[in-house]
């Protein structure tokens, strides 16, 4: 609202002088406004009462003098009643004027038009208020009929119209001056009071900004204030106890945070939305190889390493899933979390020592695997040698059995190390041709009966699809699928094969009727040398190996694997890799 915002621009002693103001002209008005109600109406009726008695005197004077020169006897009731005093002749002729000197009244402007002069002539007492042609002031007139001589005139007096507004405008004027004296007092009083209020309202808006900027003291003493402005103080008193008590605590809190940041092993950064530092602990300071930064300082101009900078300054705008960087002979794993407020927090782990032993142990099973493959073929070639000897009698015969089968136990583990450690290595790349997933299940099925390894199980498949894959590594994912299933399933089981494109992948399921497997160990079923049941696994043989060699397979296809299963129910592997659209035929 306009008043509102003019109001609020006021200083205090204008706006009290505008109250005063305002309070002391209603006053004054209606002061004036109740004179003239209850003063000028009975001032008024009194001198009508009045003009109209010292008329019917005149009249009486008039007629006992008797005197046919009316222009003396004019003047002679003038001088005695005091009003001007004119007599008028029936026909309107002035006989007699004291207002107006002349030598010959008769010769003044006639007076029959005048409304008192016909009133009087039709015998009624008149009384008028209008303004007089020839003095030109608003007057009031008294006219009566007298008999002079036998002779009919009409005596008329006037006077000024309103006598008591002189003692109302004389009244008027002292309260104009008594309101100019309230005004002036008023203006005083303001003055007094704005300089009471004045220097302690600024002296409390002193210590308001201070506590805003974090400038916490005691708080304003009552005693250097008025009383008026006491409450007000008591409560900036105890809202600066407060804020000191509440500062207090946030620093405490602060430095126990900081503290516990500081002493972190791990490395801690906290980016500003605009990916400023707004604060690193000396880990991550010492694991970027940097010198602590200034704060706010942008993180791009701080690291050097391209595609870490690049991780950093989107880590406050998009969630980014924790990514290893190697800088120089260090690894960082790098994982981010966006605030709520704007920003991020970014931790740095340093997983160098970790991956030396796992290059250690790649390193071993590599050497390893490749040192045992050689005398475990010379075993193999030499017992399958020895068995086709036929003088073998039994029990020379079952220890060449035993020594085959598990001489090629070895040498499946020995292979599937190779093939995994190649795969976690990087050293492996997919050729990717389209590949017919039906051809490729039933290749992989047709291989595993050749070798009358999947005894009375059924085999079904259900679908058909073209993805884009590498034709071995595809060909061992069917393999090891069979085989798990195969190994884990009864006689008179089946094992099916499901194709089901879903846009852009092509999903592959490939379920057994077997025992399953237990809810607790599907987590780590595509861990390396994992068993969910270690008795039952060496039991049934296998390497421990093949869903690991599954899982590198497909992810390094672009695809992803998942396993279902229910302990008694059977189990379901299901992978996706990526579809390729056939054109089909027109006729």
């Amino acid at each position: 609202m306009p008043w509102a915002r003019f109001a609020d621009s006021l200083t205090l002693r204008r706006k009290f002088l505008l109250v005063g103001a305002v309070a002391l002209i209603g006053v004054l008005g209606t002061a004036a406004l109740a004179l003239r109600l209850t003063v000028r109406a009975p001032l008024g009726n009194a001198s009508v009462d009045r003009i109209l008695e010292i008329t019917e005197v005149a009249r009486e004077l008039l007629e006992s003098w008797d005197d046919p020169n009316h222009a003396d006897t004019a003047y002679r009731l003038s001088g005695l009643l005091g009003y001007r005093v004119t007599i008028v002749a029936p026909d309107g002729t002035v006989l007699g004027e004291t207002a107006i000197p002349t030598s010959d009244p008769t010769t003044l402007e006639n007076h029959a038009d005048r409304p008192e002069i016909r009133q009087a002539l039709a015998g009624e007492r008149a009384v008028v208020e209008r303004r007089s042609a020839s003095l030109g002031e608003e007057l009031v007139y008294a006219a009566v009929l007298a008999d002079v001589a036998g002779r009919s005139v009409v005596v008329r007096l006037s006077t000024p119209a309103d006598p008591e507004s002189t003692a109302i405008l004389r009244a008027f004027w002292l309260l104009a001056g008594a309101g100019l004296l309230g005004f002036v007092l008023l203006w005083l009083g303001g003055y007094a009071l704005e300089s009471r209020f004045h220097a302690p309202v600024e002296s409390l808006a002193r210590e308001v900004r201070s506590m805003s900027e974090g400038k916490v003291g005691a708080g304003p003493s009552r005693s250097d204030y008025p009383a008026e402005l006491g409450e007000v103080v008591g409560a900036l008193r105890d809202l600066a106890e407060e804020l000191q008590g509440r500062v207090a605590a946030l620093r405490r809190q602060r430095d126990e945070m900081q503290t516990l940041i500081d002493s972190i092993a791990e490395g801690v950064v906290a980016l500003t939305e605009d990916a400023r530092v707004l604060r690193m602990n000396p880990a991550a300071a010492s694991l970027l190889d940097i010198a602590p930064p200034p704060p706010f300082a942008p993180i791009g101009t701080l690291i050097r390493h391209p595609d870490l900078r690049d991780h950093l300054e989107e880590s406050v705008i998009l969630p980014l899933p924790a990514r290893e960087f190697r800088l120089g002979d260090r690894h960082l794993l790098v994982s981010s979390r966006l605030l709520g407020g704007g920003g991020a927090v970014v931790t740095l782990s340093d997983v160098t020592e970790l991956r030396r032993i796992e290059q250690v142990r790649r390193d071993f099973v590599a050497n390893a695997s490749h040192e045992l493959k050689t005398p475990l073929t010379a075993v193999r070639g030499f017992a399958e040698t020895l068995l086709e000897e036929e003088t073998r009698d039994g029990v020379g015969r079952n220890f060449l059995t035993a020594i085959r089968d598990n001489t090629l136990r070895l040498q499946h583990l020995v292979d599937d190390l190779l093939d995994l450690s190649r795969l976690e290595s990087g050293s492996w790349s997919p050729n990717e041709e389209e590949i017919d997933l039906a051809e490729a299940a039933e290749a992989g099925w047709s291989e595993l009966a050749a070798e009358n390894r999947h005894r009375s199980v059924e085999f079904v498949v259900e679908g058909q699809a073209v993805v884009l894959a590498d034709g071995q590594a595809l060909h061992q994912i069917f393999r090891n699928l069979f085989e798990n299933a195969v190994r884990y399933t009864p006689d008179g089981g089946r094992v099916r094969v499901t194709i089901s494109p879903e846009g852009p992948l092509v999903e592959t399921a490939v379920s057994d009727t077997g025992s399953g497997i237990p809810s607790s160990s599907l987590p780590r079923i595509f861990e390396r040398f994992y068993r969910g049941d270690a008795g039952r696994d060496r039991a049934a043989g296998g390497t421990g190996l093949g869903l690991a060699i599954v899982r590198h397979l497909v992810q390094s296809m672009g695809g992803r694997v998942v396993a279902e299963s229910q302990l008694g129910h059977g189990t379901t592997i299901r992978f996706s890799l990526p579809r390729v659209e056939v054109a089909t035929p027109t006729s």
